[in-house]
């Protein structure tokens, strides 16, 4: 197969390849179609994770009949004539990789050997992705897709689309660290379709996806970490004529709860440049936003954050809807010191063993009238008034020597673009703040760009629970 050929037809071919080899051609014991009406079985297994298909959607289709797979991938159809048939498959597995699904023919005779029908091997993925790669153990996967323009929304050949990571390793002990970090980066090219395989990637680690021609690029868009070892992420550029890269578009969104409410106060951070909050109705536009895939980031106190990507067009405005989890304490079911705490407190805990940057806990920082005053509270962390009313100030960490420069902060693990949102939280409510003074210091799991400083980063009670 030729590496130019673009990778979701690749795929297909594979699925329909991988069925066929897969189905036998069942036979009477005397060699002669059966004439009476059979049961045909079957199963659904997914071979990219080693599990079978549950609650797959099958259809025999010159019968017009379907069915659905239990949790063990088994199928059934009865009273089937005799005679050769369509069988397909559809799963939410192959949705998430770009695929159609699995469909082949069978021939039906007695009806006693089953069918199976099954979502391709990682290996046969690998090869139909990455060429003559060797096909890695367990350690890494691939992401794939394809690059658009916003302009006309066609294909782009000859994009480059990067997938980045972050990785941070201690070469001394843990008395005494001796920290390194290194965003790694691999690229591709997009084929002649326009589609493109980065090959090699990290598991379970946050990955950047970022597409570009000439000067036309997209956002940085995040893929957090996963042990899927096969993903797709499509990309959209501005366009493939540098004027293309200077269109603008907009985003009008709007934000409630759960129970459909408004969310008032809302935050809505495109590519961490623009910022609006809701209205009173939960409603907020962003105008002047680039064109092409961008990263947007809603966050409001007291709920769980999302992040989603949006395909802006130039002179378009879309609609994004966006539904936040409320984050409820429910005091009957608080269990302390038990091992099923949060992952974010577990990752606190983890970083704070490991002794890379400073921390202080909801005890000490409970005695503290302001959050200005916790943040005093560590050596080289400097906290600088912009405005009067104190409202809106700086945080500036000691780098090097007498160099200082202004700290990355985080609220609950969402990046913010200035300390005012910290007045909306009172030192009651906060967990735990971690300092890291120097960029080489900060773990991956806090890095939300390449920063040129430390990072500052606050946990809520209600991120720890």
């Amino acid at each position: 197969m030729e590496r130019g050929i673009a990778l979701g037809v690749a795929l297909g071919i594979v699925v329909l390849g991988a069925a066929v080899a897969l189905l036998p051609v069942t036979t009477s014991a005397q060699g002669a179609p059966a004439a009476r009406r059979v049961t045909v079985t079957g199963i659904a297994f997914d071979s990219l994770r080693g599990l079978p298909l549950a609650d797959g959607f099958v259809l025999l289709m010159e019968r017009g009949r379907s069915a659905t797979t239990d949790a063990r991938g088994r199928f059934s159809f009865d009273t089937v004539p005799p005679g050769t048939y369509t069988v397909s498959l559809q799963h939410a597995v192959f949705d998430s990789l770009g695929l159609s699904g699995a469909t082949s023919r069978v021939t039906v005779t007695d009806g006693k050997a089953p069918i199976t029908l099954t979502v391709p091997s990682f290996a046969t993925l690998w090869r139909a992705a990455c060429g003559v790669i060797p096909v890695p153990v367990k350690d890494s996967g691939l992401v794939y897709g394809s690059v658009r323009e916003a302009a006309k929304q066609q294909l782009v050949p000859q994009a480059t689309v990067e997938v980045s990571w972050l990785d941070l390793v201690n070469k001394g002990t843990k008395s005494a660290p001796v920290v390194s970090q290194r965003r790694w980066r691999n690229e591709s090219q997009a084929d002649a379709q326009g589609s493109y395989a980065v090959c090699g990637v990290p598991l379970n680690t946050q990955l950047q996806v970022k597409a570009n021609y000439l000067t036309n690029s997209s956002g940085n868009i995040a893929l957090n970490g996963s042990a899927d070892r096969v993903r797709r992420r499509d990309v959209m550029i501005p366009g493939t004529a540098p004027k293309d890269s200077s269109r603008r578009g907009a985003i009008s969104g709007v934000v409630t709860d759960a129970t459909g409410k408004p969310v008032v106060g809302a935050r809505a951070i495109l590519d961490d440049v623009l910022e609006a909050r809701t209205d009173a109705s939960g409603r907020y536009a962003l105008r002047g936003a680039l064109t092409g895939s961008r990263q947007l980031d809603i966050t409001a106190i007291g709920m769980s954050p999302i992040s989603t990507v949006v395909d802006v067009l130039a002179g378009d405005t879309v609609a994004v809807a966006s539904a936040l989890r409320r984050v409820t304490n429910l005091e009957a079911m608080r269990v302390l010191a038990s091992g099923n705490r949060s992952r974010n407190a577990q990752g606190y805990e983890e970083r704070r063993r490991q002794g890379f940057g400073a921390a202080m806990d909801s005890t000490e920082i409970g005695r503290r009238a302001t959050l200005a005053a916790v943040f005093t509270g560590f050596a080289g962390l400097t906290v600088q008034t912009q405005s009067a009313n104190g409202r809106r100030f700086n945080l500036w960490l000691q780098s090097t020597g007498t160099d200082k420069c202004l700290a990355m902060l985080l609220v609950d693990g969402i990046q913010q673009m200035d300390s005012e949102y910290l007045n909306t939280i009172s030192p009651s409510d906060v967990a735990a703040v971690e300092v890291y003074a120097q960029r080489l210091t900060v773990p991956a799991e806090l890095m939300r760009r390449d920063p040129g400083c430390g990072v500052v980063a606050v946990w809520t009670k209600n991120a720890f629970r």
